[in-house]
């Protein structure tokens, strides 16, 4: 595959900018590069379809903006060897510290999914070399060639949730050959090696992992993310024991969400649930989808509290207490679209026009948290248009950039421009 290279910024002393950045400004639509790949046949939203943009209402005309101009930093911050630099510290225009493998393969999920979107050759391209990256973390199980195994040491306290939207970005990618899609398969066998026999996700898999703290909220689990990749594999390669895993599954997990709610729960589930939907019609799934984003909608601040203005569409990170929203709002936002999808096949008018609500809110907060043309202003110009523009900061009073946090705004974005709630 033809090698991108992409400027890499170094570190500039003595900044002395403000750490906060200011409320955002919209930008205009930036320009489709002219080297693209086929639009997708599946009946996905698609940039062109949005033309002209300013026919659609102002949350779809700011989540089209917002997933180019993030999409777009995702590419600016793919390097040579195919890995994404990490972020940023606007306030020092240092690189941020603390790279993880799991990051890495959020970043190429969005940019593959970006690049079904935007029909981009050019981002097709750098995503299919970030995942050829995440899969040299991997080997082939020595006992079981159609086993790939993640080993990278940064992935040994979730191998499942890396192997899993490594999996993901695959059946994203467009074009994605015979060779990528086995390997893919190779990951999900690894899934399938961590599925518990009462429908759970397994995330324990070596003895030197027995002291890892597992995280009951899921975000380090990913309990969602290892099922969503198992029924979004079932397009291209049906088997039993996969709509076997999705049914244990499914049942565990409801009962599991209803006895411990989690808004990250809620989320990673949500995208499961709706693939498990897509793949076998069950009802359930589509109820359960309903019942989390039900749930969710309620943790998610007002649009009129005068207080507290900047957190507005954005949600609560705990059901227990107020707290500062994050970036995370984008995986609610992914949750919130999969609710809307399960609301067109069953029609609830009070209940879609609820969620469409909140869909609009979240969209408006998720690209508040972003970096434009108007917020960055007194950035030296190199620095703002090469490290700043697009990428989605990691809460109001938090200016740092990290490729986990733009990939998670960028597919909160698609998966709303993809749901319907977008029309109207």
């Amino acid at each position: 595959m033809r090698r991108i290279a992409i400027l890499i910024l170094a570190p500039i002393l003595f900044g002395t900018l403000h750490a906060q950045p200011p409320v955002p400004t919209t930008p205009a639509i930036p320009a489709t590069p002219p080297a693209v790949v086929a639009a997708p046949t599946t009946g996905e939203a698609t940039l062109g379809q949005f033309d002209p943009l300013n026919a659609y209402p102002t949350a779809t005309q700011s989540a089209v903006r917002g997933a180019v101009l993030a999409s777009n930093w995702l590419a600016r911050m793919n390097q040579p060897q195919g890995r994404f630099q990490y972020g940023y510290r606007p306030a020092l225009r240092q690189p941020m510290e603390g790279d993880r493998d799991l990051a890495q393969a959020q970043a190429a999920l969005a940019l593959a999914r970006a690049a079904r979107f935007t029909a981009n050759e050019r981002q097709a391209t750098i995503a299919a070399q970030a995942i050829l990256a995440m899969l040299a973390n991997t080997r082939l199980d020595p006992a079981d060639a159609n086993c790939r195994v993640p080993v990278a040491p940064s992935t040994a306290c979730n191998r499942v949730g890396f192997a899993a939207t490594v999996a993901l970005a695959i059946f994203e990618l467009p074009g994605a050959d015979d060779k990528l899609l086995a390997e893919a398969e190779r990951l999900v066998a690894f899934l399938h090696r961590n599925l518990k026999t009462d429908g759970s996700v397994h995330y324990i898999d070596s003895p030197t992992e027995s002291s890892v703290k597992v995280d009951p909220s899921g975000v380090n689990e990913h309990p969602g993310t290892a099922l969503h990749a198992i029924a979004a594999s079932m397009k291209s390669n049906p088997a039993a024991w996969k709509t076997e895993a999705l049914k244990k599954g499914l049942e565990h997990y409801r009962a599991h969400f209803k006895a411990n709610p989690h808004p990250m729960l809620a989320a990673t589930l949500s995208l499961a649930f709706a693939e498990c939907h897509a793949r076998t019609n069950w009802n359930d799934a589509a109820t359960a989808v309903l019942e989390m984003n039900d749930w969710l909608i309620g943790l998610q601040y007002s649009a009129g509290d005068a207080k507290r203005p900047l957190w507005a569409g954005g949600f609560r990170t705990s059901p227990l207490a107020d707290s500062e929203p994050t970036f995370e709002c984008g995986y609610y936002l992914r949750g919130l679209a999969c609710g809307y999808r399960m609301l067109r096949a069953n029609p609830d008018l009070s209940r879609a026009a609820k969620y469409k609500q909140a869909l609009a809110d979240a969209v408006a907060f998720q690209t508040s948290l972003q970096y434009v043309e108007g917020n960055t202003r007194h950035f030296e110009n190199g620095f703002r248009a090469n490290a700043l523009v697009g990428g989605i900061y990691l809460t109001p009073t938090d200016g740092n950039l990290r490729v986990d946090a733009t990939a998670a705004g960028a597919l909160g974005l698609l998966e709303f421009l993809n749901c319907g709630a977008e029309k109207n």
